[in-house]
């Protein structure tokens, strides 16, 4: 007896030593992210979707002379469409993953319009068959693998039929940045007929998914949506996605309807699965005074985090729509109808930006933008760009660690769970990926040992290189790199960390 009650009390203290030794919780989830447009297309024709507005703009030959896009064709991606059996495998044997997210394309599923349907059935009478069965085949090849899926269902790309990017470009030719937006047919994100149109297809998709999806995701980093599709000055901020204009009128009513769009698709995915877990995906930034004694340059710092950081999740959580983005909440900019409309709140990270502040606002339409912003550093293809002030990524990115537990204090103030949903860097030698996986961690780690956010799970972007938006194929994000010809898959050592981490839930070698 003697000798059993000695070995239970060493086994009880290894166990206890063995639960204390691990960073995160045995319930976190972790994993890579992708999208369906940046990843699917690739091996045959048949497999790029044709149908988006990404599609158009990317193959546009005037965006290809004017740099504005890389000309890089989508159509050479990795082919996760045909191969995405082989991906669930890599995710969970390579990368030791327990969860997976990833986006549904609208224009796949429906490349025609949907206006004269209402019910998620009519709607499915219109959808892509092929495309239909095929999410759901991806969906139950992550599940019998062990791992939950993550669903976007807007990560950028918007159908055609929603979005004609050129003729909205050519619609703002002339138009002021403060004036108002041009009335355009198809509009996308400036039409509150999209909208309408977003929230029957998150219906239909937790209509058709509901006993394959628990956590839905509405829409990806709307601030980017709106601040590189509206607010493109060559030489000092230019994301130039589609529709790539300069209109702050434009961004503002974008911004907008996103937040709009978000409760709609909220509402709609819980009237057919009140179990789901539904919230949006936003890209916060780091932002720094350029100069920490100057004053000019840290207000322009507080705006900029407001602006970008701040003013859509108090839309979606909050209520509070700032129509006039000054800070100063009126009687009239409370909405109840957004307010709420989160479960939780996916959070993507990337890096530092620096700020300059200006004298004056540099917009009537958004008196709190009196800020220039840095936030991207000379690389091979932009030369021309500031010298890196420290370490940067091959995207020209700063890599700033500390940043990361500044703006999970900033999710985790809303008081909704918070996913890491996307993190990670362009790194084609992967000299820098271990260590910015593991720096980065030790700060997540730190912020919820404080208390600073209730983290569910971290997601890193992204499994295999993918298709970069503007940028093309140049940046290498993925744990896996592959051959344009074959497919093939070839491992970066930094997977390896990942499935350690993963593994053990700790950050010790």
């Amino acid at each position: 007896m003697r000798r059993l009650a000695s070995l239970t009390l060493v086994l009880t203290l290894t166990l206890a030593g063995a639960a204390s030794a691990r960073d995160f919780p045995r319930s976190f989830l972790w994993g890579p992210a992708i999208s369906a447009f940046q990843t699917e297309a690739g091996g045959r024709p048949a497999h790029a979707d044709r149908r988006s507005d990404w599609w158009v703009w990317s193959h546009d030959a005037q965006n290809i002379a004017a740099g504005r896009v890389s000309g890089d064709r989508v159509e050479r991606g990795p082919g996760h469409w045909r191969l995405f059996r082989r991906d669930a495998r890599l995710a969970r044997r390579r990368l030791g993953s327990n969860a997976f997210r990833l986006s549904i394309d609208w224009s796949r599923v429906f490349p025609r319009s949907t206006a004269r349907a209402t019910t998620p059935r009519q709607l499915d009478e219109l959808a892509n068959r092929t495309a239909a069965r095929h999410y759901a085949a991806e969906l139950a090849a992550l599940r019998r693998r062990g791992m939950t899926p993550i669903v976007t269902l807007n990560h950028f790309t918007l159908p055609s039929w929603l979005h004609d990017p050129i003729a909205v470009r050519a619609a703002f030719e002339g138009v002021g940045p403060d004036a108002p937006p041009p009335a355009v047919g198809r509009g996308g994100w400036l039409n509150r007929s999209t909208v309408h149109e977003f929230r029957k297809f998150a219906a239909w998709a937790a209509w058709r998914y509901r006993r394959q999806v628990r956590l839905w995701v509405t829409v990806n980093e709307p601030m980017v949506v709106a601040v590189s599709g509206y607010v493109n000055v060559p030489g000092a901020i230019a994301g130039w996605f589609p529709p790539g204009v300069f209109s702050f009128t434009g961004a503002v009513r974008v911004v907008r309807n996103l937040a709009r769009a978000n409760a709609a698709a909220y509402d709609a995915v819980h009237r057919h699965d009140p179990r789901a877990r539904v919230g949006p995906v936003h890209n916060m930034v780091a932002f720094t005074p350029s100069d920490a004694s100057s004053a000019s340059d840290r207000r322009g710092a507080r705006h900029a985090d407001y602006i970008f950081n701040r003013l859509y999740l108090n839309a979606v959580i909050r209520g509070v729509d700032d129509r006039d983005v000054d800070g100063v909440i009126d009687p009239g900019e409370r909405r109840p109808d957004l307010r709420g409309r989160a479960d939780f709140v996916g959070l993507n990270y990337y890096f530092r930006s620096r700020v300059r502040g200006l004298a004056a606002p540099a917009s009537a339409t958004v008196p709190l933008f009196d800020f220039v912003p840095t936030t991207g550093y000379a690389r091979p293809q932009d030369p021309g760009a500031p010298p890196c002030p420290s370490t940067c990524t091959d995207f020209g990115w700063e890599i700033y660690p500390k940043g990361f537990r500044s703006v999970l204090r900033i999710a985790g103030g809303y008081g909704r769970p918070v996913y890491v949903t996307e993190n990670g860097l362009a790194d084609a030698d992967d000299d820098q990926r271990s260590r910015y996986l593991v720096d980065h961690l030790r700060q997540l780690r730190a912020a919820m040992r404080a208390g600073d956010a209730d983290v569910k799970g971290y997601l890193a972007w992204s499994l295999v290189d993918n298709f970069e938006w503007a940028a093309g194929y140049y940046p290498r994000f993925g744990f896996f790199s592959y051959d344009p010809g074959t497919l093939e898959r070839r491992e970066r050592p930094s997977a390896r960390v990942f499935r350690r981490i993963a593994r053990s839930g700790s950050l010790a070698p």
